[in-house]
């Protein structure tokens, strides 16, 4: 199993002063976690909080120092999904390029939508430089040679980066939340995502606690897909919510030991899962979705089909996690084990 055994470890350094010598805080290496030191005071309440030291991986897990001299005001975001974490964390006004939308369903679609838009594919070196930025937030994938070049090609230029959406490294819920704690770390907000996380992690950890009291183990297969009868299974290290049907007391089926893989409908017949979840990219329409698999002759004999337990949920949620991801966890739960979550 590929699963995320390695996060992203983003140990960071504070220099209490400029001209004095920084304090060491305590990180996670190779741990549960890839979240900022614990040891470190609350932010808002340091003075000379820059410069700020920290650890971060490149997209193939290479660790890379990088120093953010004082506080950004100045931040290109390539990937949509931080884009809207700077959003919710009220950072919106410091985003001055933004890069990489993946128009999939958003609340903040609207302030998206405002944002000054280099492109929504990846965007050219010089398009960038053009901004003269003082951070760069970028999924991992952005720092590779043939997209925006390296790390080091941004770091020669004095701009410092903070990558992301690490799939090279496994994504998982944990994963998703690190990203929130060195965004708050490196913007120097981290007792808003603090907070945040806390409230997630409290409800997970309720669902959990909750479907223990589950007396069996539903299968559950996740594929995307479904026009043409054509299926694409995601394998754990790819996505976060085979962690909420695990969590909420179900099995996620692995297909393979691949982590993405095309799937026909025989090959789901032969799975014959007990309840499949079928992601929607963008907006979804879960009736249209819904419709196609259920009027699959291919699959008619299909457990899940037949007792009509078919879940449609946004892709972009399930794949690499949102601001919405405790609610999807919990409609997971309820699909998973309704005798315990559903309510009425």
């Amino acid at each position: 199993m590929l699963k995320k055994t390695t996060s992203i470890l983003l140990a960071i350094i504070f220099c209490l002063t400029a001209l004095t010598a920084c304090s060491q805080p305590s990180t996670k290496e190779n741990g549960d976690s890839n979240q900022v030191s614990a040891s470190q005071t609350s932010p808002t309440q340091q003075a000379g909080y820059y410069p700020l030291k920290f650890t971060v991986y490149d997209d193939k897990g290479n660790e890379v120092q990088q120093t953010v001299p004082e506080e950004p005001k100045r931040v290109v975001v390539i990937g949509q999904g931080l884009a809207e974490l700077m959003i919710h964390f009220g950072e919106k006004e410091k985003i001055v390029g933004l890069a990489y939308l993946d128009k999939s369903y958003s609340k903040y679609e609207e302030q998206v939508e405002q944002l000054p838009l280099l492109t929504d594919t990846w965007p050219s070196k010089e398009s960038v430089i053009a901004l003269k930025p003082d951070l760069i937030v970028a999924m991992s994938s952005a720092f590779t040679d043939e997209r925006l070049g390296d790390i080091s090609f941004w770091n020669k230029r004095g701009i410092p980066v903070l990558p992301g959406i690490n799939y090279t490294m496994g994504r998982t819920i944990d994963s998703f939340f690190d990203d929130i704690n060195n965004l708050g770390v490196v913007l120097n907000m981290k007792d808003k995502t603090d907070a945040f996380v806390e409230d997630q992690k409290a409800r997970i950890k309720g669902i959990q606690d909750k479907a223990s009291r589950a007396t069996n183990k539903p299968r559950v297969l996740l594929f995307a897909g479904g026009q043409n009868d054509t299926y694409y299974y995601y394998g754990p290290s790819l996505c976060v919510i085979d962690e909420m049907v695990e969590g909420a007391g179900g099995e996620y089926i692995e297909v393979s030991q691949d982590t993405y893989v095309e799937m026909s409908a025989e090959s789901i017949l032969s799975i014959n899962p007990d309840k499949m979840i079928v992601t929607e990219f963008q907006k979804s329409d879960s009736n249209a979705a819904e419709h196609l698999l259920f009027e699959n002759s291919s699959l008619k004999n299909v457990t899940a089909i037949k007792k009509g337990n078919v879940m449609v949920v946004d892709y972009t949620n399930a794949i690499r996690g949102s601001l919405d991801l405790a609610d999807l966890y919990e409609d997971v739960a309820e699909f998973v084990h309704p005798e315990l979550f559903k309510e009425g």
